[in-house]
């Protein structure tokens, strides 16, 4: 008598139910893992665009902006040398955000202006945000007055960090 090969209907539903079961538990985790990682890239494209900003302002000797697209941070930025009127058409630099990430100017920044020397006037903040799987994912950037950029899970505190803060990275997912 000849074995049969291949899985019984019993076999096939177990498998497809666990399975099922496996699937329901790690999808809201890796979404969570997605979002977490889109906020990162937009903190990190932020803080690139401020460090250009600061490098051009020391080595044109002269004040150069991060300015929003649109006046809203959440449409985008610019790095402009002396921008009065916003972005041009020819930026230094210009970075577009990603759809479903809301960035703002927590401490009400319509720009941020870089001296000569590489600083700024005061110590802008900015909330980057999204919603995933029934939690809010949120960091927040902080300009410290040297221009040195400073990123923090969580929402945006009304002080700004000492140098000497230390920001340990516990994810910005939060349930």
């Amino acid at each position: 008598m000849k074995a049969s090969i291949g899985f019984t209907l019993v076999e096939l539903l177990m498998g497809l139910a666990i399975l099922s079961i496996v699937t329901t538990t790690v999808v809201p985790s890796f979404s969570q893992l997605i979002a977490e990682q889109r906020l990162r890239q937009v903190s990190n494209e932020l803080r690139l665009s401020l460090a250009l900003a600061r490098s051009e302002a020391i080595k044109r000797n002269e004040s150069v902006n991060v300015l929003p697209v649109a006046n809203t941070w959440s449409e985008g930025w610019c790095v402009e040398p002396n921008a009065a009127g916003g972005c041009t058409s020819a930026p230094i630099g210009a970075y577009v955000v990603p759809k479903n990430i809301r960035v703002s100017g927590a401490s009400g920044a319509t720009g941020i202006a870089f001296n000569s020397w590489g600083r700024t006037a005061s110590c802008p903040r900015f909330e980057i945000a999204t919603s995933v799987a029934n939690s809010t994912c949120s960091l927040c950037l902080y300009i410290e007055i040297d221009g040195r950029a400073v990123a923090a899970p969580g929402t945006c505190a009304n002080r700004c960090p000492g140098v000497d803060s230390d920001f340990s990275w516990s994810g910005a997912c939060s349930l």
